[in-house]
């Protein structure tokens, strides 16, 4: 016991004479920018309620890290909005026997923006994409049903990796 309180004390000091630091609260967001409104994405695409699947991914994330508060556009210092832009489906799977697909890639491309809201300034403006294969089966019902859970598993993805480009990006 007497041996391990001096290597606990020598590795608390090489920690902190290293610059390490724990991460998850600090951001590199602009001064004056705590809080963001998240409006109901655009959609451009054939795929009904896609906007609504990807917008409350993004809502979800920014709530759950509690790194800026999700509130309405007349109370946020900034703006998170989006469009999403593109969604396919191809298939990827296909059976050597009887050439029908079993599993489809359903890809999504969604373009966003944020904007601080106090000076109209837009931070930055891009675009991304995503993709997830799903199973194709004989019942179309639960093939819709695949289609869906790919589309929030994408939502999802798409939520954290914007995510990262907000809080971590500037």
């Amino acid at each position: 016991m007497k041996r391990l309180i001096p290597c606990i004390l020598l590795g608390t000091l090489l920690l902190a004479g290293c610059g390490y630091q724990v991460r998850g609260r600090e951001t590199n967001l602009p001064p004056g920018i705590h809080s963001v409104a998240v409006p109901i994405f655009a959609n451009r695409t054939d795929q009904t309620g896609i906007e609504t699947d990807i917008t409350q991914a993004l809502v979800a994330k920014f709530i759950s890290t509690k790194q800026l508060s999700v509130t309405t556009q007349n109370s946020a210092d900034a703006l998170l909005s989006g469009t999403v832009m593109s969604f396919s489906t191809t298939p990827v799977t296909v059976t050597t026997s009887t050439q029908v697909s079993t599993e489809y890639r359903a890809t999504v491309i969604v373009g966003f923006s944020f904007q601080a809201l106090k000076d109209g300034k837009v931070l930055f403006r891009e675009e991304m994409s995503e993709w997830r294969n799903y199973p194709v089966v004989s019942d179309l019902n639960v093939t819709e049903l695949n289609k869906r859970e790919a589309i929030r598993l994408i939502s999802a993805l798409l939520a954290e990796r914007v995510h990262e480009r907000v809080i971590g990006g500037f």
